[in-house]
């Protein structure tokens, strides 16, 4: 509590101090003899700012000669240096009704200010016919935005393949990144909380079909959680007008089909969405790796998987508009997975050539519900506050059978099998507050986020046709709880071409982890405080440049933190750490943009407490185990430029981005291998052209070089894509027609270089697939659509197995 005190003492002391700075008016303000003139510009029915209106000030003495300025991002707008008189003002803005004009007086020295509130034209754009489409990735002055609906490629896949070729995200063991920073993927501003394969399954279980666009944000603010070293948020939202509109979408392919159907209603003051999708996918996997033993010979292992994997999603959903100022909403969703295995594997001893073979059957089913609540109001004039409280469930009941022989024996196989239940839960309530000044703008919230994560693992084992018995050497029941309180405060403002903002978040962390079984028991407590800072250098409408820095924090995921063994092969287990440290790092970037068609950023990391895989060789039994372990520190240096070019007068659209990337972990002179590090580098190209009115092809194609870091030896790997879109019925329906990873290269490769280990590992998933589909659009298609939520419990399912 004391902690909690001081997070909301350091909130208010940073809210004063904003407050006086910016009531103080410069001295030789008073000794002039000019006004200055401020005001805002809104939506006269939601009251939300409306950014780049036009605003025109004509003196009376003077109309012929207007002054003009256009409002910021928050609607606000002012002119300086103003002589004493009368004045009309105007506002323009398409789209809404031109107000008559305001006449106001400025005074010597006085400041007056203004608000105008525009009523929308419903009619203005009836006979508009708007023919520029978006192009399907935009670079934005914080993001790039890839708009799904503008590639073909994208049509009938899942959020899995379109992650795989957004630029400057990779896949990394398990979960992604974006200029060499660890991602947490978002969905409609909410925490996803998966991680490893339960991240995978549920990006695989989504349709691309139902996203409106992929926001990549490798610099997030304060505002964020501190864990938050870039984000991925998928947008499944739109932003339209009033009425009732649908999509239905059905799309077949090699192994898979999808289906989903979306409704929205939108009166003045309600809003009532929900919507069900599903996809059946039947995928197969092969993995081989071969080492050499301590002694003599090697070990040579190999398998293959199919799996199939059926996921049902719904949600259904409310806003209601108290008052023009008021709104609340209530958001419930729900996911269904279920999940078969049916894999062969080989462990083979060489020279004696003594083969060990492995059956394995398995499944599991997921059930995620979750719950979202908000309340969002202006008080006054442009401040405004936002409540909202979530609860989030992952109940999962998961089974694997393991028959087990020698390719000389005669008699019955080993069994194994393991029962693995998991019940976690994450709980959030959080409240955010902004406040407009005339020097700047104040933001300020607080956080309270729990999670309890409840695993488990039974395993048991009949040895050659003996009697059940409990494995006590796997066997482990562990509960993780987390607490973590935050608050967090920033100050933005702009000062002549230079936009700054700074920040600060306090964060106060508690855990206690209990193995059940081993009757042990971890707690830990820490607070951090976490600064940020960016300025960006306005030189002109299309010339940027942009420094930041921001403190953050990487905690482990849950299943990090679980000691029990996860069976691999024969020879190969993975293992939690209970004692893992988080993460702490300083992180620097310097950018640039030129208008929308190039944009550049350098950027660099130092870690402390790095968390990094390690592994550990029984060279009496030959089995490898996998963990993770805190190394004394990291350096991590990326560079990434991206250059968008329209060509053929806008109907061939380009986009190449290349990154380069380099880490090294000092692990200390007693570990092997951990310190190994060669740079890398990564190329990927979109283009997207337009044949005729309705016919759009789509290539891509992307190309990672070999890089070592942190025990492993990434070597290279390649893949491209083809699509075809033609609408049809009047523009009503899109049938396309695709090919993911056309000649079948995408596939993992790498060497481990840790503790003596040295193997060659090469993993393939299936991602050659041929892909029909069609979307149909129905009703009005002017319907504003849901509001898009930030919850509070993103983070924690993205770290939660």
């Amino acid at each position: 509590m004391k902690n909690v005190f001081a997070s909301l003492l350091l909130t208010g002391t940073l809210a004063s101090a904003a407050t006086l700075a910016a009531a103080q008016t410069p001295a030789t303000a008073a000794a002039t003899a000019l006004g200055t003139l401020t005001g805002t510009v809104a939506d006269s029915v939601s009251r939300q700012a409306l950014a780049f209106a036009t605003v025109v000030l004509r003196p009376a003495a003077d109309a012929k000669n207007p002054l003009s300025a256009v409002t910021t991002d928050k609607g606000a707008f002012s002119f300086a240096n103003l002589a004493s008189g009368p004045y009309t003002l105007e506002v323009r803005y398409l789209g809404y009704r031109a107000p008559q004009p305001v006449a106001v007086t400025v005074g010597a020295g006085s400041t007056p200010a203004v608000a105008l509130a525009l009523a929308p034209e419903r009619h203005a754009l009836a006979e508009i016919k708007v023919t520029a489409a978006k192009p399907f990735i935009e670079q934005q002055a914080d993001k790039l935005v890839l708009n799904v609906a503008a590639s073909p490629i994208a049509a009938g896949g899942t959020a899995a393949d379109l992650l795989s070729r957004a630029p400057g995200v990779l896949e990394q063991g398990s979960g992604y990144q974006l200029r060499g920073k660890t991602v947490t993927v978002m969905l409609d501003g909410k925490l996803t909380n998966l991680s490893g394969d339960e991240l995978k399954n549920m990006l695989s279980a989504l349709p691309a079909n139902s996203l409106d666009k992929v926001e990549l944000i490798a610099n997030p603010s304060a505002k964020y959680d501190a864990s938050a070293s870039a984000i991925v948020n998928l947008v499944t939202t739109k932003s339209l007008k009033l009425g009732t509109n649908g999509t239905a979408t059905l799309g077949v392919g090699a192994g898979r089909y999808n289906a989903g159907f979306n409704l929205n209603h939108r009166t003045e003051k309600l809003n009532v969405y929900g919507g069900l999708d599903r996809l059946d996918n039947q995928t197969y996997s092969t993995t081989s790796a071969v080492r050499p033993l301590s002694t003599e010979g090697q070990l040579a292992e190999s398998s293959l998987e199919t799996r199939r994997l059926q996921t049902n999603n719904a949600k259904l959903g409310f806003d209601y508009d108290l008052s023009k100022t008021t709104a609340v909403g209530v958001l419930v969703k729900g996911m269904l997975t279920d999940r078969t295995r049916d894999a062969n594997s080989q462990a083979l001893l060489s020279p004696a050539q003594q083969a060990t073979l492995v059956r394995i059957e398995g499944a599991s089913q997921v059930l995620s519900p979750a719950v979202n609540a908000y309340y969002k109001t202006t008080l006054g004039k442009d401040k405004t506050l936002r409540v909202s409280a979530d609860y989030f469930s992952y109940a999962k009941n998961s089974y694997n059978d393991y028959a087990t022989s020698s390719s000389d024996a005669t008699g019955p196989a080993d069994l194994l099998r393991d029962n693995s239940p998991a019940r976690n839960s994450v709980k959030s309530a959080m409240a955010d507050y902004a406040q407009p000044f005339q020097k700047g703008t104040l933001e300020a919230g607080l956080k309270a986020i729990s999670t309890t994560t409840d695993n488990n693992i039974r395993w048991e084992q009949a040895p050659a046709g003996q009697p059940w018995a409990t494995d006590f050497g796997k066997t482990n029941h562990f509960v993780y709880q987390e607490n973590v309180r935050a608050a967090y405060a920033t100050f933005s403002r702009d000062i002549k071409k230079v936009a700054l903002q700074v920040g600060l978040r306090a964060e106060h962390t508690s855990t206690t982890g209990t193995s059940l079984t081993m009757n042990q028991t971890t707690e830990r407590q820490y607070l951090n405080f976490f600064p940020s800072v960016s300025a960006q250098y306005n030189h002109s409408e299309k010339t940027q440049v942009g420094f930041s820095y921001r403190r953050k924090i990487e905690r482990a995921q849950f299943g990090i933190v679980n000691p029990f063994l996860t069976y691999i092969s024969p020879y190969r287990y993975a293992q939690g750490n209970p004692a893992i440290r988080p993460s702490l790092s300083h992180n620097f970037e310097l950018s640039y943009s030129y208008g929308s068609l190039l944009s550049a950023a350098v950027s660099y990391s130092r870690f402390s407490d790095v968390i990094n895989g390690s592994f550990e060789k029984n060279d009496a039994t030959q089995v490898v185990t996998n963990s993770f372990a805190n190394y004394p520190s990291a350096d991590q240096l990326s560079a990434t430029i991206t250059l968008m070019k329209p060509l053929l007068n806008n109907k061939w659209q380009t986009n190449t981005t290349l990154s380069l990337m380099a880490a090294r972990v000092q692990a200390g002179p007693s570990t092997i291998g951990i310190g190994a590090a060669s740079p890398g580098a990564y190329l990927s190209s979109n283009h997207i052209l337009t044949l005729r009115a309705g016919l759009k092809a789509e290539v891509s194609a992307s190309y990672m070089s070999p890089m070592t870091f942190g025990g492993l030896a990434i070597r290279s790997s390649y893949s491209g894509n083809v699509g075809i879109s033609q609408t049809i019925l009047k523009g009503a329906g899109t049938l396309t027609l695709n090919v993911t990873d056309v000649f079948n290269t995408q596939r993992a490769r790498f060497d481990v270089l840790a503790a003596g280990i040295n193997s060659q590992n090469v993993n393939k998933v299936e991602s050659r697939f041929v892909k029909l589909n069609f979307s149909y659009k129905f009703g009005n298609q002017k319907v504003k659509a849901s509001q898009r939520r930030e919850t509070g419990v993103e983070a924690e399912k993205s770290r939660m197995e």
